[in-house]
């Protein structure tokens, strides 16, 4: 077989769009909102710009979805509009760092959340617990585009439902709450609001971040010309919608003091709310929703090693599908691998890099997005299903928000994106020993 299978409809795609973005961050990260910012209204609207700048985005990749519906997703775009060095570069930090990185870190916490249940310590403790659950998933993915899917498809309506029950019980209990509690000596908010403001937006733009996932499935996606635009529109608002009536049943039950004194907000807002019971259940919806996260990542990320090794810049190996159950299985064992490389080699405190490596993953959202302006040029009479809406504001207004995001996250952590940075220097040098004459591994065709 040579070809992946288009398999996936409208709602499994707009399901990897909420799966994508929904991980741990909206568990977490809306407390280093609230430390950066001073006030209640000035949180809730740097959560609205991202919403706002999410839409954007998925606008945008909509376009180039239904135009190019290969696997790979930003990979092609940038490919396409700017060559194959600046796409190489996007699918070697993903393979790297920015995929594999985040898939160990976010299985540890998995594992973290486990150990609050279980004793950890017969299997392996929570390195073992994570490496597990990465074979695991990576097994289950590699078995076909479905198995993956359909477990992606439960972890993530449990996770909408959980979410769901947390907001819409906050609306009900909105006034019955009665005003958030005193904290005494809450963390300040940054000395200057340009710099709190910067720092909350690197949070934001980590939480929100992940809708690209189903484009690079986009070749396993049945009528793509119609099913990715509709799934990424309605992925995207079942975010907005979750994300802002989560932050605002934070607000309303925590204020802007406890929010920004919590470690752990939707388990303290839950508590608050119902009690310990509460806090309970919310901390299994996070740990489900983690989970669906190193899911999805593993099923969208390995089709980038797949798309480099099909255009002759990786191994040609990796270029391979399963004969049997349709999948780049090859291509999944080395992004499941490599992740279990980092978790080990790490001890999985890799939080700090996952930080720095954020300005990496900006630099291609936004060069993914400004493939929209290059292709509009270079390829105007090539059929495009569905057009970005608002075209060029949308498409500009992202792409400058993904330039201030990159800057943001050098502020916040110089010396993590200078090492991002190195990692990019060193994949222009892989690249050049691919491409030379007579090292070039060639397309996979088994």
């Amino acid at each position: 077989m040579s070809e992946l299978r288009r398999e996936l409809g409208v709602f499994s795609a707009a399901l990897l769009v909420v799966g994508g973005i929904i991980g741990s961050g909206i568990f977490f990260t809306p407390a280093e909102v609230a430390r950066a910012l001073p006030s209640g209204a000035m949180i809730f609207s740097v959560w609205a710009l991202g919403g706002f700048l999410a839409l954007a985005g998925a606008l945008t990749y909509a376009e180039l979805g239904a135009m190019l519906p290969d696997a790979g997703g930003a990979y092609v775009y940038i490919r396409h509009a700017f060559g194959p060095l600046p796409a190489f570069l996007y699918g070697w930090m993903a393979l790297l760092s920015i995929a594999s990185g985040a898939i160990a870190a976010v299985a540890m916490g998995f594992a973290g959340y486990l150990g609050r249940f279980i004793d950890l310590a017969p299997m392996g403790g929570a390195l073992g617990v994570a490496a597990a659950t990465i074979v695991v998933l990576s097994i289950t993915n590699l078995l076909g585009i479905k198995p993956g899917v359909a477990l992606q498809n439960v972890l993530t309506g449990a996770k909408i439902l959980a979410l769901a029950a947390l907001i819409v019980g906050g609306i009900i209990l909105w006034n019955s709450m009665g005003p958030p509690a005193l904290i005494v000596d809450p963390p300040a908010p940054r000395a200057s609001l340009a710099s709190g403001f910067a720092a909350a937006f690197v949070a934001v733009l980590f939480t929100i971040g992940g809708w690209q996932q189903m484009n690079m499935v986009a070749g396993e996606i049945r009528d793509p010309d119609r099913t990715i635009p509709r799934a990424l529109l309605i992925g995207i608002l079942i975010v907005i919608a979750i994300y802002l009536g989560a932050n605002a049943v934070y607000l309303r039950a925590l204020g802007r003091d406890g929010l920004a004194a919590s470690s752990a907000v939707a388990a303290d807002t839950a508590s608050r709310m119902v009690g310990s019971v509460g806090a309970t259940f919310i901390t299994v919806s996070a740990m489900i929703s983690i989970l669906g996260f190193v899911n999805v990542a593993i099923l969208a990320n390995s089709r980038l090693p797949y798309a480099l090794a099909r255009d002759g810049v990786f191994f040609a190996a990796v270029g391979r599908i399963h004969p049997r159950f349709g999948t780049p299985h090859v291509a999944i064992m080395l992004c499941g691998a490599w992740s279990l490389v980092l978790l080990l080699s790490t001890r999985g405190e890799i939080g700090a890099l996952l930080s720095g490596v954020v300005f990496a993953d900006w630099i291609f959202f936004g060069m993914g997005a400004a493939a929209v302006f290059a292709l509009r040029r270079s390829m105007p009479d090539a059929p495009r299903p569905y057009k970005a809406w608002g075209y060029p504001l949308v498409p500009g207004f992202f792409v400058v928000a993904a330039a201030f995001g990159v800057l943001s996250a050098f502020v916040a952590a110089p010396g993590m994106s200078l090492l991002g940075t190195v990692m990019l220097g060193v994949g222009i040098l892989v690249y050049g020993w691919f491409a030379r004459a007579g090292r070039m591994p060639g397309i996979a065709t088994d």
